[in-house]
């Protein structure tokens, strides 16, 4: 992270880590940040329309499924994937906070939030801090606030909805446990897909 002020560039310490270096080019500060992410950040991201389409039988046996269409898009990364972790909680988000404080590694973070949309579980500040935690993507059972500031963010979120109202903080919630969102069953350790057309779990990582 760093800030300018009057042509000077000044650093700040962050826990992921960063290399900086800017040049002067026509009065005109650039400054270039290279990201020392894991490569599953950034995955190639693979169309979900194409995946039903090349495991029809995986929809069939069940260990292929899609969320019911009730997600908003959210973000500026549209479409992600990665392995999932689960978090039950409800309108209470200190659970969501302790799990996007740690290295994303690539994976989603799936909040079953009970489908509350009596405040919000993730706002502006925690989009941001998953995305410097090298987070995927974040699914939300539940409402997001600050939409704007998530919506300028390079990460992929999708919700029922917003509410500017903050969740409480009482550390009340499960991890890493089964949750039912959408019409489907999501285990921890199972793998999301995400796009445009909609949201699929799968029992095991896919291509295409």
């Amino acid at each position: 992270m760093c800030t300018l002020f009057k042509g000077i560039l000044h650093r700040k310490e962050a826990k992921s880590p960063r290399h900086l270096h800017y040049c002067l080019l026509r009065q005109e500060i650039f400054i270039t940040v290279e990201l020392d992410f894991p490569a599953g950040r950034h995955r190639a991201a693979i169309a979900t329309a194409d995946v039903c389409d090349s495991n029809a039988a995986l929809l069939v046996n069940g260990d292929l499924r899609a969320l019911d269409p009730i997600f908003k898009i959210y973000g500026r990364r549209l479409a992600f994937s990665g392995p999932i972790v689960t978090v039950k909680v409800f309108e209470d988000n200190v659970l969501v906070r302790q799990l996007l404080e740690t290295e994303g590694n690539g994976r989603v973070l799936v909040i079953d939030g009970g489908g509350s949309t009596r405040c919000a579980l993730v706002g502006g500040n925690l989009a941001q801090w998953a995305h410097d935690m090298a987070w995927a993507g974040i699914i939300v059972n539940g409402c997001i606030r600050d939409v704007d500031e998530i919506n300028a963010c390079d990460i992929g979120v999708r919700a029922l909805g917003s509410n500017p109202l903050k969740s409480n903080k009482k550390a009340v919630g499960d991890k890493n446990v089964p949750v039912r969102i959408a019409g489907t069953l999501i285990h921890d350790g199972e793998w999301l897909y995400a796009d445009s057309d909609g949201i699929l779990i799968s029992k095991t990582e896919l291509s295409v």
